[in-house]
């Protein structure tokens, strides 16, 4: 059951990579596939890192992914000025103002990314990606069900007690270390939903979902204060005047991030709670 659950999900995430690639070899601005693509991509990641902990585990899957993740990380910049943006637009109604510069700057970063996206798909084959969901199945074929599910489900147990609660103060770098972790431990949860017992999965699963939807709508509001804080710094470095809508957005974002990292200590706190 196990090795038919793991090739089955890896098929369906090389599938999805795949048709995702499809689109952006027409449309390298797809904002849709951008993201399909990389959530895949991380799904793929997490379910290697998983993979390697199945005993006497030898498959290398990185030459089939190199291709796969250098066009995530490109079309990632796509994205996430695509989402800076519009993040922005929500922000600057609260403030009637429109900060016009930094969407100019936006708009560039995003054009930049969708020219060597669309560079990357065209060079760039992905077809050993079509190859793999066999080559691992192949891979696994000897391994021995009862040892891998109780490795995979030591390996979860460590990956849950790794996710500590930051101090109130510690750094932003910090927080997406957590964010990170707790997304990586959620797909795995789901990677393994069908093998494990739900009565201690199916809680976990819920609050790691939680806390990693709370921990990145933190991430998208810190970045875009951040972006923001940079912006205004460089144009008084060129002596331009802002108005006071300027520091009001800063003050704004500044507010939100706080109360958003609340919220996330609190999921935190019940994420690490289950037992």
């Amino acid at each position: 059951m196990l090795k038919s659950a793991l090739y089955h999900y890896l098929h369906k995430e090389c599938d999805s990579v795949a048709a995702a690639y499809e689109i952006l070899q027409k449309d390298s601005g797809d904002a849709d596939a951008i993201h399909v693509m990389r959530v895949g991509v991380k799904k793929l990641r997490a379910f290697f890192t998983l993979a390697k902990q199945l005993p006497e585990y030898s498959f290398g899957a990185g030459k089939h992914l190199h291709t796969a993740r250098l066009i995530q990380a490109i079309g990632g910049a796509s994205r996430d000025t695509q989402l800076q943006e519009k993040h922005l637009r929500a922000y600057e109604k609260k403030v009637h103002w429109r900060f016009s510069f930094a969407h100019l700057l936006l708009q560039n970063k995003q054009a930049t990314a969708k020219e060597m996206l669309q560079a990357t798909v065209k060079h760039c084959p992905l077809k050993k990606l079509g190859f793999l969901p066999d080559k691992f199945r192949a891979a696994i074929a000897d391994t021995d069900h009862s040892a891998a599910v109780e490795a995979l489900t030591n390996y979860l147990q460590q990956q849950h007690r790794r996710i500590i609660l930051p101090a109130s103060r510690a750094h932003h770098t910090v927080w997406h270390g957590v964010r990170k972790d707790t997304k990586a431990l959620y797909y795995q949860l789901t990677i393994l939903e069908q093998v494990l017992p739900s009565s201690h999965t199916d809680t976990l699963t819920t609050h790691a979902r939680k806390a990693g939807e709370l921990l990145g709508q933190w991430h998208d509001t810190s970045e875009l204060l951040l972006f923001t804080k940079a912006t205004i710094a460089e144009l008084k470095k060129e002596k331009i005047t802002l108005p006071v809508n300027a520091s009001q957005l800063v003050e704004l974002l500044e507010r939100d991030v706080k109360e958003q990292l609340a919220l996330c200590a609190v999921q935190l706190k019940q994420l690490i709670a289950v037992q």
